[in-house]
């Protein structure tokens, strides 16, 4: 009797055992690392949604070629640079183009417009308001796939011609095998359709203003006014001393090399400006994208 209480004892230590390592397998398995990534996954771009479509890029980027460093070369990204720098200052076009391999894009018409949107590209007023551009160059096995988004400033630029660039690129690439050539291909062929269709924006020249000095009246009453303007200047330059020694007292002194002066560890002017910066300053309104 005893042995089969013992028996049924053990029996039921067995399966609850079993029961309970089921359990932390199953939990182990739906907590896992791939299934946490899987749920929160970064979306493709192109299916994400305002305000940040998914991006996480810098506003301010060092070129206007965004994620370059896989497929193309440093000296090639500097030329476009030289080009679309001189697009934007015109104000025709503030134009990036964005690198992806396929696997990181899903629509990639909606990728092109999100990434516009994102950078908040186009000048945030006056004529050329909204004058954003993005070109998408997807890249795939043996070939490159590559889009456009448009701001709504910039209407006098047509699909056709944008799709002429567009294919123009890709059979750079297909015949040479170089991103370097597809990428200047694009971006020398886009300089010359949006010049065609938008002159510089030429802001007026300020017109300089006429500074009329005073006259010193003649005769005895002009020899009286240069004595008391001497006069003058002999008793402020006491004060400009003290007012100097003062100063030095309390440890400001001048800057040569500079606009300004330093004091007590506040430097101020003369020193040398950063890198240039590319980016959008507007809304990043876009209208279509192909």
């Amino acid at each position: 009797m005893d042995r089969k209480i013992a028996r049924r004892d053990i029996t039921l230590i067995v399966v609850g055992v079993t029961a309970v390592m089921v359990l932390a397998f199953s939990l182990s398995v739906y907590f896992s690392p791939a299934s946490a990534g899987a749920a929160f996954a970064v979306p493709l771009c192109g299916e994400g949604s305002a305000p940040d479509y998914g991006f996480t890029y810098d506003l301010q980027q060092a070129h206007w070629t965004v994620d370059w460093q896989d497929y193309v070369s440093e000296q090639t990204v500097t030329e476009v640079d030289v080009v679309l720098d001189r697009l934007s200052g015109d104000s025709i076009a503030q134009t990036m183009i964005l690198i992806k391999s396929q696997a990181q894009v899903g629509n990639r018409v909606n990728c092109a417009v999100h990434f516009l949107r994102y950078m908040q590209l186009g000048q945030p007023t006056g004529e050329r308001k909204d004058n954003g551009f993005v070109f998408l160059i997807v890249v795939e096995p043996t070939r490159i796939d590559v889009h456009y988004g448009v701001g709504l400033g910039l209407p006098a630029l047509t699909a056709p011609e944008l799709t002429t660039l567009n294919r123009a690129a890709e059979d750079a690439y297909q015949s040479t095998h170089s991103m370097d050539q597809a990428l200047l291909t694009l971006v020398q062929g886009f300089d010359t359709v949006a010049r065609n269709k938008y002159a510089p924006l030429i802001f007026p020249a300020l017109t300089p203003e006429t500074i009329n000095l005073p006259q010193l009246p003649s005769g005895p009453l002009g020899i009286l006014t240069i004595c008391g303007l001497l006069c003058l200047g002999l008793l402020l330059l006491p004060f400009l001393f003290w007012v100097l020694t003062q100063m030095a007292r309390m440890g400001i002194t001048f800057n040569p090399s500079g606009s300004g002066y330093r004091g007590p560890g506040i430097p101020f002017g003369g020193g040398r400006s950063g890198p240039s910066m590319r980016g959008g300053s507007g809304s990043g309104r876009s209208g279509r994208g192909n």
